[in-house]
C-alpha cells in the first residue's frame, strides 16, 4: 500500500477570487471526481506546503487532504493529485486539482518500476537494456503500491524479464502484453552490430534510390 501524505486545506469563500487568493500566499485548488457525495470543492492552500507536496509524491500517492471549513469544523478527503498548473515564467504552481476515484471502480495509473540487484550478465560482457521505467496499471485505490520492484540479480546473458514474470497481485490489471520485455542483458557487442548493420542497410537503400 502506498504512503498517505497529508495536507491541510481551506474551503474558499463563495466569490472569493483567485488573485485574492494567491495574494494571502496560497494557491487555489479544486477536488472533484465520482467519489465525492456532493458538488466540486473550492479550497486554497498554502504555496509553500504545494510544493513541499510536490517534492513528495508521486502520481500514486493518496493524498489525505484535511480541510478547514469556515466557521472552523474540518473534515478529511482522500484524493489523487491530477494536474497542477505552472506560471509560465517563474514555474511556480499555480492550481491544482485533485482528483477523488468512485469507490469500487479502478483506477488507471502508471507505477514506477524500481530494479534492485547487478545482474550476473554484466561480468560477462552484456549490457542492461531496460524497455520499461514504468508500468500502465489499471487499480483500485486500496491497491495502490509506490512502486513494483524487480530483482534483476539473477538474469544472465541473453536473459530477460517478461510482464508474466513480474510477481503483481491479480488484483492489479497490467495493460501490456504478457509477454513484453521489461528488462534484458543482450550482449554489448551483438547491440552494436545490429546497429551498425541497420545504417548500413539505410545507406545501402538510399544509395540504390539515388
Amino acid at each position: 500500500m502506498a504512503k498517505v501524505y497529508k495536507l491541510k486545506a481551506i474551503e474558499r469563500k463563495e466569490g472569493e477570487k483567485s488573485n485574492h487568493v494567491k495574494k494571502e500566499g496560497f494557491i487555489p485548488a479544486v477536488i472533484y471526481g465520482p467519489g465525492l457525495d456532493r458538488g466540486n470543492i473550492h479550497l486554497k492552500i498554502s504555496s509553500v506546503d504545494t510544493l513541499l507536496m510536490l517534492d513528495k509524491i508521486e502520481e500514486t500517492t493518496p493524498i489525505q487532504l484535511n480541510i478547514e471549513k469556515e466557521n472552523g469544523e474540518t473534515y478529511t478527503i482522500t484524493t489523487f493529485l491530477k494536474t497542477v498548473q505552472r506560471h509560465k515564467v517563474s514555474d511556480k504552481p499555480i492550481h491544482a486539482d485533485f482528483y477523488v476515484p468512485a469507490e469500487g471502480h479502478k483506477m488507471h495509473l502508471n507505477i514506477p518500476i524500481e530494479f534492485v540487484g547487478e545482474a550476473k550478465g554484466l561480468s560477462k560482457g552484456g549490457m542492461l537494456d531496460i524497455h520499461h521505467h514504468e508500468l500502465p496499471v489499471e487499480i483500485l485505490p486500496k491497491d495502490i503500491v509506490e512502486k513494483f520492484v524487480v530483482d534483476i540479480t539473477d538474469l544472465d546473458v541473453d536473459d530477460h524479464i517478461t510482464v508474466k514474470d513480474l510477481n503483481i497481485s491479480e488484483e492489479i490489471d497490467v495493460l501490456l502484453d504478457p509477454e513484453e520485455v521489461i528488462v534484458a542483458i543482450p550482449v554489448a557487442g551483438r547491440v552494436s552490430e545490429t546497429v551498425e548493420t541497420s545504417e548500413e542497410e539505410i545507406e545501402e537503400e538510399t544509395g540504390e534510390e539515388a
